[in-house]
């Protein structure tokens, strides 16, 4: 993978987000992959800002699983990211991967980017949705979107938004569907398209 293969040549994604929102939102529901969940799986939507410079490093943030003493299991999908690169001060490149990973003591289901310049959106949600069989949970697929940046030299920064959801990781349910496609999704709702063209 590319995000793997730039981590290992030492691009950091350690970079403080400009504003991280760390509020658990319990009081809301979301679907993933036709299922919703809600405060009784122990669900928070959890959304950090990185603002972009020109001809800076690359921002965002992965969110790896931590060592716990437990044996590794023979699959093992690595950690679950979203960051964004500049390419050639035109354009915005960003990458986002659900890798069913547990962080910080919460399975993360969904990665979700987008861009917004003082305030506006300029992006629909891109998404990466991990799925259940009813016994594990399965990565989602690497997703990616290209941006195109503002040549106005005095415009307000782009900002690039990421939305991880993340659930207790005991919580496992029978997709009705073999492995759902990559999905965008809008407002509150992490709905996934089934398309096959994917």
């Amino acid at each position: 993978m590319l995000a793997v293969g730039l981590m290992a040549a030492g691009v950091a994604m350690a970079a403080t987000p400009a504003v991280a929102d760390e509020g658990d939102r319990s009081d809301e529901t979301v679907v993933i992959n036709g299922r919703e969940f809600g405060p009784e799986d122990g669900l928070e939507v959890i959304t950090e800002s990185y603002e972009m410079k020109p001809g800076g490093e690359p921002v965002g943030a992965e969110f790896p699983s931590a060592p716990t003493g437990e044996i590794t299991p023979l699959v093992y999908w690595g950690s679950s990211y979203a960051y964004a690169e500049e390419i050639l001060y035109l354009m915005y490149r960003g990458y986002g991967y659900a890798a069913a990973n547990v962080y910080s003591g919460k399975r993360i289901i969904s990665v979700c980017f987008w861009w917004t310049r003082a305030g506006v959106r300029l992006s629909p949600n891109t998404c990466s949705n991990a799925w259940s069989t009813g016994s594990s949970w399965n990565p989602g697929l690497q997703v990616g979107r290209d941006q195109w940046d503002t040549l106005d030299p005095n415009a307000p920064p782009t900002v690039f938004n990421i939305q991880t959801t993340r659930i207790d990781p005991g919580i496992y349910w029978a997709a009705s569907w073999v492995r759902p496609s990559r999905g965008v999704l809008e407002g509150r709702t992490h709905e996934s398209c089934t398309s096959s063209g994917a």
